[in-house]
């Protein structure tokens, strides 16, 4: 008996052994794994011209292993690898201390990954640990032993490593960091940076100085331990004062922004694969010239080195066609795309969305409201909220609603919204595309709510494309070498027609109102501060609050969202003009060939009323303004 159970445990060693010596001859057959990792993409503008070339998924700076300072090169191997350099992949003695230390801890604290292991790991993307994971990267680090020699192994790893902050590789953490190139970069530096992957949320110095010191440490122990510094030098290093620049060298001539939304799309378009194909043409919807007027505006109305951010959307309502864009005031500080992710209270730029209800409720733009303090009950008068005007100042009688719309009065929305039922607001948000939940409540009628910019955008799109719905696209078309992958042209794309054409037009005549000088009441039209400036008949709004400044306005060919504000919400005070000055700038520059206007309805007229209380009057008087009806609903 004994015997045979002997044999039989013999014979499943055997097997088992057979079983990994076939797995891993295999495996060495296997082609040698992508080490890079890389798309190469062609950028095309909406004229096909090409205005990028990118290594994609990042941006890197590949380094070669020569053009690397030594002290990078030591640290990292005293530090991670020791054996990197006589081992196949694999150090045992470290897989099994680290299985005994966790085994002990009852969870993962220790790991024993070597350098050829760390590369195989950052070369799948994957992170999750399951033992499935595990498997594959066993597999890759025994095909990259096999295919590729240390040095080779090295210069990927060192290429690929997570430095935080969005930075891989040592090439652009050099620059990142410290703005140097990786050869120059000092022990002090060196040290610093070799410590960050560790736990690049924990051991950045940007973020965690402290913690970074600690690891900075550890690495120059190592380093002595191995011999490759000394204690003299260790203890300079230390001493060295470091200063930490925290941003990325960019080609000012591009904005980044746009080419990261670009990507974006191009990924959702091309499910998730845009990392699996060698090379890619793209063809976006950027307009070179409208990009440049959108650059130069916010380098000339925002301060070098200014806090303060802005986001500029320029937009074909027709298409959708993003035509430029800026997420931010300097890319190379923060990458943050806030046209794409941000959500902002969005202030008077709700009235309009409010207002075009209105008029499909019966209301007409001579639709009047007392303008004076009053106090609104809501919740079956358990609430009260008591809004003002900008510096508390009202007419104290009665203004029609495209007075109070060029004005922007709070008293009159407020009421409305009253008057139609507050369900009613948050209805046509949503019709409108408006993710964000609109609360019923008196104050949703200013904007309280925080709307993700690029859907503030779109919202004003069915404006400026006559009620219809259009969604945003940054990408026309992607080619690999061989074919067209996606056609995402809006060619036949049915539209939606969210609001009237007739209700449409009528508020854009009423939109025009903040640009004109005879809407001036108790308060001022807002658009005063830039009427000098344009040369276009423009239908507008701003919005307002104290963190927040908008201005969105249109023609029928662009709609262009400007705002600006502070990441962390400090009032915005006087800087709340710049959205205006940025929106002027980039569509005076946009439309130095002409513009067009909307085409008016057979079922509308216009008739001269009183600017602010919108009764008829002669056409000779100095405060008329010729204003749109729908026939059968004219003032009287």
């Amino acid at each position: 008996m004994k015997r045979k159970l002997l044999r039989l445990v013999i014979a499943m060693v055997s097997f088992i052994w057979i079983l990994i010596g076939t797995g891993f001859n295999y495996l060495r057959r296997m082609p040698a794994p992508d080490v890079f990792l890389n798309t190469y993409v062609v950028f095309y503008d909406i004229h096909g011209e090409p205005f990028l070339e990118e290594v994609i998924p990042n941006r890197r700076q590949f380094a070669p292993l020569d053009e690397i300072s030594s002290y990078v090169i030591d640290g990292f191997i005293a530090t991670e690898d020791r054996n990197f350099w006589e081992h196949h992949g694999f150090y045992y003695p470290s897989i099994l201390r680290s299985v005994i230390a966790n085994v002990r801890a009852g969870d993962h604290v220790q790991g024993g990954s070597t350098i050829t292991q760390q590369y195989a790991r950052n070369l799948m993307v994957d992170f999750e640990r399951t033992v499935a994971r595990k498997l594959r990267e066993a597999a890759y680090t025994i095909r990259l032993e096999e295919s590729h020699d240390k040095a080779g192994i090295l210069e990927g790893y060192l290429n690929t490593i997570n430095f935080g902050h969005g930075v891989y590789g040592i090439g652009d953490a050099a620059q990142f960091y410290f703005g140097v190139d990786a050869y120059d970069l000092t022990l002090a530096q060196a040290s610093i940076l070799v410590g960050i992957p560790k736990g690049p949320s924990v051991y950045s110095p940007l973020n965690h100085y402290e913690n970074a010191r600690e690891r900075q440490l550890v690495v120059l122990d190592a380093m002595v331990e191995t011999e490759k510094i000394n204690a003299f030098e260790k203890e300079a290093a230390l001493a060295k004062t470091l200063t930490f620049i925290g941003r990325r060298p960019v080609d000012a001539s591009i904005n980044y922004y746009f080419v990261d939304a670009v990507l974006r799309e191009a990924e959702q378009l091309l499910d998730e694969t845009l990392s699996s194909y060698d090379e890619l043409r793209i063809f976006t919807t950027l307009d070179p010239n409208i990009q440049m007027a959108v650059n130069d505006a916010v380098d000339t109305n925002i301060a070098d080195g200014s806090a303060l951010q802005s986001v500029v959307v320029v937009m074909e309502p027709e298409t959708g066609h993003v035509l430029a864009l800026s997420g931010g005031s300097d890319y190379g500080t923060s990458q943050f795309n806030r046209a794409l992710f941000a959500e902002r209270q969005v202030g008077s730029l709700m009235k309009p969305i409010l207002y075009i209800a209105a008029l499909e409720h019966g209301f007409n733009p001579s639709t009047a409201f007392i303008s004076r303090p009053t106090t609104f009950m809501y919740n079956g008068g358990e609430h009260t909220y008591t809004p003002g005007n900008y510096m508390d100042l009202y007419a104290f009688e009665e203004i029609s609603m495209a007075n109070a719309l060029a004005v922007s009065d709070n008293i009159f929305a407020v009421k409305t919204h009253d008057f139609l039922g507050m369900h009613v607001l948050k209805e046509m948000a949503a019709r409108f595309g408006i993710s964000a939940e609109i609360d019923e409540v008196p104050s949703a009628a200013l904007g309280v709510t925080n709307v993700n910019m690029m859907e503030m955008t779109e919202a004003y799109g069915v404006f400026a494309n006559e009620g219809r719905k259009v969604t945003h696209r940054f990408v026309t078309q992607i080619k690999d070498d061989q074919e067209v992958l996606v056609d995402n042209r809006p060619v036949n794309v049915e539209q939606v027609q969210v609001v009237s054409i007739t209700d449409t037009f009528i508020l854009n005549e009423m939109m025009t109102g903040m640009f004109n000088l005879v809407n001036n009441n108790h308060l001022a039209a807002t658009g005063l501060s830039i009427i000098p400036q344009l040369t276009h008949r423009y239908a507008g709004k701003t919005g307002s609050t104290d963190t927040d400044s908008w201005m969105i306005g249109y023609t029928p060919d662009l709609v262009t969202t400007v705002w600006v504000g502070y990441d962390d919400n400090v009032k915005i005070g006087e800087d709340a003009v710049i959205a205006k000055l940025i929106w002027a700038d980039v569509m005076e520059d946009a439309l130095h060939q002409g513009s067009r206007w909307f085409r008016e309805p057979g079922d509308v007229v216009s008739i001269p009323v009183d600017a602010r209380n919108g009764l008829p009057v002669d056409a000779m008087s100095p405060r008329k303004v010729n204003l749109y009806f729908q026939q059968g609903n004219e003032p009287y």
